[in-house]
Formats: C-alpha cells, structure tokens, sequence
C-alpha cells in the first residue's frame, strides 16, 4: 500500500490527502468537495466588508500554513506518557478524579481517550470525531453542519472541507454528568492548522460540562486555527460550556460557535482567551422554543499587538426566552478588541427578556477597543436592554488603594481582577477557573517587568 505523503499547504491536494486518509462516510466527502467548491468561490475578507473592516488582516496569508500536522507517535495509554512539553499545560484536572472523561489531540490525530466506566454504562458518547464517523455516524450525520453552514464565509468553507479534528458528545435522555469532559488539543507543529469541530448533543433532561482547551508553545509561536462549536440543548437539557485559548503570539484563529437552544432549556458559554495574533469569535445562541434560557459569557486579555474579534447573535425566535450577555475585555500596551453585539428578536417572540453588555478596561493610552451593541426587534412586549462601556483605570481608585501602602502595579492588579472576577466565578469546575486566574496573573505579571515595575 502507498503510503500517504503529509501536503505542506493548503490545497485540494490537503482535502484528497485528508479523504484517502479517513476512510470517512460517502456524505462526509460530498460535504468536504462541496465547502471546497464555496472556499474558492468566496472571496477572502477585506475592509471593505461592513463586518471585517476593523479587522487587521494584512500580514495573514493562507499560503503561509500547511494543512495539518501528525505526531509521529500514536495513542498512549495514559496522561503520564504524553509529551512532557504538552502536559506541562494540562492541569490535575486531567486525572480521572477531576473529570468523567478526556480526549486529547496532538495536531491533527486523538492521542489519548477516557471515559469513566459509569459514564460508558450510562450510554454517554465521547469520541474523537473520526472515531464517530467509523462507529456513530447515523448520530452525526443528524447534527453536523445543521447550525454552521459551509457556505457562510471563507474560514467555515475551509473549516469544513479540511476538518482535521475534533468531538463527538451525545448525553441520553435524563443522564446527569456531574463531573465535566475534557478536550485538550495542543498544537505544537510550526505553521500548521488546526480545524476541529467539537460536536455536543445533550438530549431531554440531561446536564453536562463541557471544557475544551487550546494550547501552543508560548513565544513566537505561528499556526493557524480554524475552529466550530455545534451544540444542541434537547428540552429541560441544561449544558455549560468553558472555552480556555492560550495560543503563542503568532496565532491566528477563526472560531465559529453556535447553538440550538429548546423548551425549557439552558446553557452557559464561557469563552476566554489570552493568546494569539489575532482571535476572532463568532457566538450565536438561538432560543428556539419557550422557556429557553442562556447565559453567554466571554473574556479575553490582550497585549503587545494582540487584537480580539468579537461577534455575538442572541437570537429570539420564541416566545418567553431569555438570554443573558457579558462580555469583559483588558486591553494592555497596543491591544485592541472589537465587539459586534446583536439581539434579535423575531416577530411573535413576545416575553423575550435579554440583556447585553461588553465592558472594555484599557490599561494603556494606546490600546482601543470598539464596541458595537445592536438590537433588532418585530416584537412589541419584550424587555431588551443593551450597553457597552470602555474606559482607563480609575486613578482616585488607584490613589486610594496606593494609599493603603500597595504599588501601582499592585493596585492596578487588584482593580483587574475586580474587573473580571464576575466572569471567572460563572465557571462551573474550580480548577479550570484557577487555570484562568493563573493565566491572568502571569500576562499582567510579563506587562508589569515590560514596564520596568517588576
């Protein structure tokens, strides 16, 4: 048999490499073929585009990425034996006492899967996803690319056509998972891509955590994420689901998350991030069916010349919803971020109740932020209200705070994290919001000796 020989960039030569070497279902490649045909159709981004204008895309080229890459080793048998530099991200958490289940990818290929036996007997899918494609596909097949479409823009159209990895969850009927599911996925090959789909399907009356991570080498690391989250809330199904993005500098990533939301049911989203190049995420909750409910969270911590993209859709397409929105962003040196918000309520979606607020703190004079809250409503009794604030340190608090004997950088430390405190104490599972609190403390600490203060 001739061995498959790994494409270093992105061409249709990456999607047949990537059909010869999945041995994937028959619908899976007409879907790839199709978004191909949309990915050279659809013209890259520019300024000109209302929703791309402020987005700095001048030095990213696709041509600069290969489309995936392969560890040279295969599955290992526990956490202990990855690579020392991969766990040095992962948190004790990892260990079977801190979750029901793991899946962790090294680039492209799932290196290390458990679930707990309980979680097994209760009928829980936790698989990477071309593991469900060979033994779930019937399940996947129903929800793949029902809430992303490949023809939306130029990253979906590449995300779907090339999708190197990603999750298979589906919670049965009234199964209760106290404990939260792990993804990690580490990327470690220098200009390379990432394009995982991590698929979520809890059915009636179920509850899971889901926490998915992403990590590179720190520094000058550069690759390329393209990423989609699909997640469907069955009725009185409640899911939450915590996002941690720690790239290196030099990464650009593309994300896509979306969710359908049914009666009575709830979710909480949770996205974060500190690194990259650029990260650009694209949110959208539909409230589907009455009594929906969501929580939709998010927080990003810039530096240098960090820039956040952020892109958020509560859609009401029911009666009696509600939808709760805060996104908190720290801009420090020459950061930026930029928050486009939209509520939309559809006409007959009366007793909707939403709320929408992004909330900028700038640490330095020549960080920005641009925020954008919208509403669009053809309902008539509804309770919609939206904000947006963006604003430096409040110097009387820093003087009275440096009064009670704390430095500057001490002071301003304590206002950040007052500041983002309401979003990391929504975060379910303790460990990974100490994670968070970790990262946090270690960028202000890197800002703080840039500055000469430590």
């Amino acid at each position: 048999m001739t061995e498959l020989v790994v494409p270093t960039q992105i061409s249709q030569e990456a999607l047949e490499f990537l059909v010869a070497r999945n041995g994937e279902p028959e619908w899976v490649r007409e879907i790839r073929w199709q978004a191909w045909e949309w990915f050279e159709q659809i013209p890259m981004p520019t300024p000109r585009d209302e929703e791309w204008r402020r987005t700095d895309l001048k030095a990213f080229r696709l041509s600069d990425y290969a489309p995936l890459s392969l560890p040279t080793y295969d599955g290992v048998p526990s956490v202990d034996a990855l690579p020392d530099e991969l766990k040095r991200f992962l948190h004790p958490g990892a260990e079977e006492s801190n979750v029901v289940g793991v899946l962790i990818h090294h680039g492209a290929k799932a290196v290390f899967r458990w679930l707990s036996e309980e979680a097994e007997r209760k009928g829980v899918v936790f698989a990477d996803m071309a593991t469900a494609l060979q033994h779930h596909a019937e399940q996947v097949r129903r929800y793949l690319h029902q809430l992303i479409s490949p023809s939306e823009t130029k990253f979906v159209a590449l995300h779907a056509a090339l999708m190197n990895a990603g999750a298979f969850i589906y919670v049965p009927p009234r199964v209760r998972l106290e404990l939260p599911l792990h993804l990690f996925f580490w990327l470690d090959a220098e200009r390379t891509s990432l394009f995982d789909h991590v698929l979520v399907v809890a059915d009636r009356e179920s509850e899971v955590i889901v926490l998915a991570h992403y990590a590179s080498p720190q520094g000058d690391f550069s690759a390329l994420s393209s990423g989609a989250v699909e997640i469907f809330v069955e009725p009185r199904a409640k899911v939450h689901f915590v996002s941690l993005q720690e790239w290196g500098n030099r990464v650009y990533d593309f994300h896509f998350v979306r969710a359908h939301i049914c009666r009575d049911a709830y979710l909480r989203w949770c996205l974060t991030a500190f690194g990259g190049k650029l990260w650009r995420i694209n949110c959208h909750s539909r409230l589907a069916e009455p009594g929906a409910s969501t929580d939709m969270l998010g927080m990003s911590v810039g530096a240098g010349i960090q820039q956040f993209d952020h892109h958020t859709f509560q859609e009401h397409a029911a009666p009696f919803c509600r939808s709760d929105l805060l996104f908190k962003v720290v801009l420090m040196d020459r950061a930026s971020s930029i928050y486009r918000g939209l509520i939309k309520v559809h006409k007959g979606a009366q007793g909707t109740d939403a709320y929408q607020a992004n909330r900028n703190l700038l640490l330095s004079p020549r960080a920005r932020a641009d925020s954008m809250p919208l509403l669009e409503i053809e309902a008539n009794e509804v309770r919609c209200t939206h904000g947006a604030t963006i604003g430096r340190v409040d110097e009387q608090q820093l003087f009275y705070l440096m009064s009670r004997g704390l430095s500057r950088r001490q002071a301003e430390k304590l206002i950040v994290d007052g500041f983002l405190a309401p979003v990391i104490a929504k975060v379910p599972i303790n460990w990974f919001a100490q994670k968070m609190q970790q990262l946090l403390d270690a960028k202000m600490q890197a800002e703080a000796k840039r500055l000469g203060y430590a």
